[in-house]
């Protein structure tokens, strides 16, 4: 959709609304879906561009990954690898999204092993995508600096961060099969990254779990992190950098498995036992089926609006609560 709008000098919602006006009075109201796209809107797209709907359709995420679950895909974020984009140009070809950069789980790219980006490494905004033409190419650009987006070689001449990349996509792997295997083991995946990313145990306290971890007494919850609090696909509303960090923690913590087994490790043991006991994480309820959502929401609305109050430089807890100034690990 992307490359199609851009032949036509627009943005992929300019054309859809376009399109969507040629299908009827409700037609404008559908939304672009590339998890499971809108069968009368796929139609549209696919009469204007003389395609086989279903050869779109088999293009949709839901189509590609059929195991994978709705809320392990990302419907906001951009994900990007700029040496894929680099490889486009050099064999002479428009650029182009990849699918796989759509899957929550996908924080490297397994063909150059480098890290993906969700910023624009000019301006350092988050990443907002735009394909244009530039040399009779589709090439991609940065809608809030019009930057062109090229890797340039920078990120792979980096020893260290080769390295992290490489051991991230073997966890990377792990965390795939879990996500597309047994729902038992999903389960216990998501419980434990929603459990590292709870405040602490003092009501509506700034630092999460993973503060204890750090083992750092001032550290507070990003703020970029904190849309992750509460949620019931925590993963999906983080960064890909600290999406790359719970990996190496679920690993530092739960060994190869990744996940929490019926006895936890002394190290998981520590942090979980500080762990706010929040209702949505102990109630039980299958969160992907919606059942509990109205809590979930509640829940996070509290959190979020505690997590706006000033904060102590010091102790990381808020100005009017009592300093704990003890040691973090028993």
């Amino acid at each position: 959709m992307a490359r199609v709008a851009a032949r036509y000098g627009a943005e992929p919602l300019e054309l859809m609304v376009y399109l969507a006006g040629q299908g009827g009075r409700d037609a404008g109201a559908r939304q672009v879906d590339d998890v499971a796209p809108d069968m009368g809107l796929l139609m549209l797209w696919a009469k204007a561009c003389r395609i086989d709907p279903e050869r779109l359709r088999r293009r949709s995420l839901a189509s590609r990954y059929p195991a994978q679950p709705r809320d392990w895909c990302l419907t906001e974020t951009v994900l990007v690898c700029l040496a894929c984009f680099d490889a486009d140009v050099a064999a002479g070809r428009d650029a182009y999204l990849r699918g796989h950069w759509r899957l929550t789980e996908q924080v490297v790219c397994p063909v150059h092993r480098t890290m993906l980006l969700d910023r624009c490494p000019t301006c350092r905004g988050h990443l907002r995508l735009s394909l244009r033409m530039l040399n009779g190419l589709l090439r991609p650009f940065c809608r809030k600096c019009d930057a062109v987006l090229t890797g340039g070689g920078g990120e792979a001449e980096d020893p260290f961060k080769l390295d992290f990349a490489a051991g991230v996509l073997d966890l990377q792997r792990q965390i795939s099969e879990i996500v597309r295997g047994d729902t038992g083991h999903l389960d216990r995946l998501e419980y434990a990254i929603r459990t590292l990313w709870a405040p602490l145990d003092r009501d509506g306290a700034a630092r999460p779990v993973l503060a204890l971890w750090y083992d750092e007494p001032g550290w507070n919850c990003p703020y970029e992190a904190r849309a992750a609090v509460g949620r019931s696909a925590p993963l999906q509303h983080l960064s890909v950098r600290w999406r790359a960090l719970t990996l190496v923690i679920l690993h530092d913590l739960f060994g190869a498995d990744l996940v929490p087994g019926a006895v936890l490790p002394e190290a998981a043991l520590v942090l979980f036992r500080r762990a706010a006991p929040l209702p949505w994480l102990t109630d039980g309820r299958d969160l992907r089926n919606g059942k509990g959502k109205r809590a979930i929401d509640a829940g996070s609305a509290r959190v979020h609006r505690l997590s706006k109050r000033p904060v102590h430089r010091l102790n990381g807890n808020f100005l009017d609560e009592r300093g704990d100034f003890g040691r973090i690990h028993p």
